[in-house]
């Protein structure tokens, strides 16, 4: 249990490799695995055959969650094709979307911006897609999500607005892109 725990983690971090996640954690599910390495043509092949993307792993990722995570743009692709739900999130709450803006993978977040119109889902923390952009200091991130309407006001449950965690991040360029918007 504890080395599945810290596979998951490690996974998260970007310390793993993909052969060591898929043995550990996705188990049999071929569709959360071909996203993850980024195979479109195997993704294809799995929708055509109707294989399930709201199957999840242990932590209730699916395999757009994955995907986001690694920013597997073209696998994604082929799943938003095949009319994968974008609006399923994991055990903490946090979508493809909120990984995708965290993990600095720009190209996978306007697409899933045309995909999932909900901008400011909020995970079990309050925290949003905007907010885990900041806390990664993720500027360019952080401009499309504020160009495309997500609330950079917005608190957690802890009271802490997108401009508080951008200053921990300290990224003066993000800082300064939410003050001109207007954030307080």
């Amino acid at each position: 249990m504890w080395l599945r725990l810290l596979t998951i983690a490690a996974l998260a971090l970007g310390f793993a490799s993909p052969v060591a996640a898929q043995i550990e954690l996705f188990r049999d599910d071929p569709v959360i695995v071909a996203a993850y390495e980024n195979r479109p043509d195997d993704v294809r092949e799995l929708m055509v055959r109707r294989s399930s993307t709201t199957r999840t792993d242990s932590d209730g990722k699916t395999a757009l969650i994955w995907g986001a995570i690694q920013g597997s743009y073209d696998a994604i692709e082929v799943l938003l094709e095949f009319q994968t739900r974008t609006d399923v999130v994991d055990e903490l709450g946090n979508g493809a979307l909120y990984y995708a803006a965290g993990n600095g993978h720009y190209e996978v977040v306007e697409l899933l911006l045309e995909a999932d119109k909900v901008i400011d889902r909020e995970n079990l923390d309050g925290r949003t897609p905007l907010m885990h952009a900041a806390e990664k200091s993720q500027a360019d991130i952080a401009s499309l999500l504020i160009e495309r309407g997500a609330d950079f006001n917005h608190t957690d449950f802890t009271g802490r607005s997108v401009l508080d965690v951008a200053r921990n991040g300290r990224s003066r360029a993000l800082i300064k892109t939410l003050e001109a918007a207007g954030a307080r």
